[in-house]
C-alpha cells in the first residue's frame, strides 16, 4: 500500500492539501467525517489508508493509523490558524487565513510542519518540566486520547462487521434498513443471491406517502474495493426487478468509477464501511450508549 511506503511525518503531510481543498470547496465548514468522506473520495490512496485496520504490537488491538495522522493534521493546521474546531464537536471551520490559501503553490513543509515542529518542542519542554510526558501524538499509535474516544469505538465496530460471515453481514444489513424505514417482504428472501440482489422491500415516505420499490446488495470486503462492475451488475438486477432505487452496502468502499457509475441511471445509495459505523451508531443498532465525561483544558492549567 502507498501509504505504508511513507513516514510518519509524510503520511500527515500528505493529508494537509486536501483537508484544506475540501474545506474551501465546501465553503469553509464540515463535520469531521464529511472531510474524512471528502478527501477520500479525492485520493484513491487516502482512500485506502482510511480504510485500513492495524494490530498494535503492544495491545493486540486493532487500530486505524489514518485516526491519528488525520487529527494530527487538524490539529497543527488548528493551531497555525487555517482552522478552527471545537474539541469534542464535528464542526471545523475554516478561517479567512484558510480560506485565502492558493492550495496548487501551497508549500506544507514550510507553511505548516516546520512552523509547528516549533510549536511542538515548546510543548513538550514544558512538559518535561512538569515531570510529565507528552503524548507523542504523531509517532504514538496505541496511544488514545479524549480526542479519539469516538474513532476508538468506531475501529472496534469496523473491526467486528469485517469478522462477519457473508451470511451474518446480510442479515446485519437488513437489521440496518428496518432500522431506517424499509420493509422487507418474502420475496426479498426468495430472490436472494438471485441475480446480484440480496433484499427486496417497500420503503414509505411519511412526508409525501409515496412508496417505494428497493433492492439491497451487500458485500463484505476485507482485501478490496467495490469496483465499476459490481456497481453494473447490480444495476441490471435491479431493472430486472423494477427497482425504484438500489442500496448497495458493503463494509469496504467504493471506487471512484463505481461511484460515477452508481450515479448514472436508476439511483443507487452507497453505504461503505464509514457510512455503515455511523448508521449503526445513529440508530444504536446492536449497541449500547454509554455516557461519559472528559476534563477541559481549564484542569490542566496551573
Amino acid at each position: 500500500m502507498f501509504y505504508d511506503t511513507l513516514n510518519t511525518e509524510e503520511q500527515v503531510s500528505y493529508l494537509i492539501k486536501p483537508i484544506i481543498e475540501v474545506l474551501q470547496e465546501a465553503g469553509g465548514q464540515l463535520e469531521r467525517a464529511e472531510i474524512r468522506d471528502r478527501i477520500s473520495e479525492k485520493d484513491e490512496k487516502i482512500a485506502e489508508f482510511e480504510q485500513k485496520l492495524y494490530t498494535s504490537n503492544k495491545t493486540g488491538s486493532k487500530y486505524k493509523k489514518f485516526d491519528f495522522k488525520f487529527n494530527f493534521a487538524l490539529k497543527e493546521l488548528s493551531y497555525l490558524g487555517f482552522l478552527t474546531y471545537v474539541r469534542y464537536k464535528p464542526l471545523v471551520t475554516l478561517t479567512e487565513k484558510g480560506a485565502a490559501v492558493d492550495v496548487s503553490n501551497f508549500d506544507v513543509k514550510k507553511e505548516v510542519r516546520e512552523k509547528a515542529a516549533v510549536y511542538w518542542e515548546e510543548k513538550s519542554a514544558k512538559n518535561k518540566e512538569k515531570n510529565s510526558v507528552m503524548p507523542k501524538e504523531i509517532e504514538d499509535e496505541n496511544s488514545i486520547n479524549a480526542d479519539d474516544i469516538l474513532d476508538d469505538v468506531k475501529v472496534k465496530l469496523q473491526s467486528a462487521i469485517a469478522n462477519m460471515s457473508p451470511k451474518k453481514f446480510e442479515q446485519f444489513s437488513r437489521a440496518l434498513l428496518t432500522k431506517m424505514g424499509v420493509q422487507f417482504t418474502d420475496k426479498g428472501i426468495k430472490i436472494s443471491n438471485d441475480g446480484g440482489i440480496d433484499g427486496y422491500g417497500y420503503h414509505t415516505d411519511d412526508d409525501d406517502f409515496r412508496t417505494t420499490r428497493v433492492v439491497i446488495q451487500c458485500k463484505r470486503y476485507n482485501t478490496a474495493p467495490v469496483s465499476e462492475p459490481d456497481i453494473n451488475q447490480f444495476l441490471g438486477a435491479m431493472n430486472k426487478f423494477q427497482a425504484d432505487y438500489g442500496v448497495f452496502i458493503t463494509n469496504s468502499r467504493f471506487t471512484n468509477a463505481a461511484r460515477e457509475a452508481a450515479r448514472e441511471g436508476t439511483p443507487i445509495t452507497l453505504i461503505d464501511g464509514n457510512d455503515l459505523v455511523r448508521l449503526v451508531i445513529k440508530y444504536e443498532l446492536y449497541i449500547t450508549p454509554v455516557t461519559t465525561y472528559v476534563l477541559d483544558d481549564f484542569y490542566d492549567e496551573e
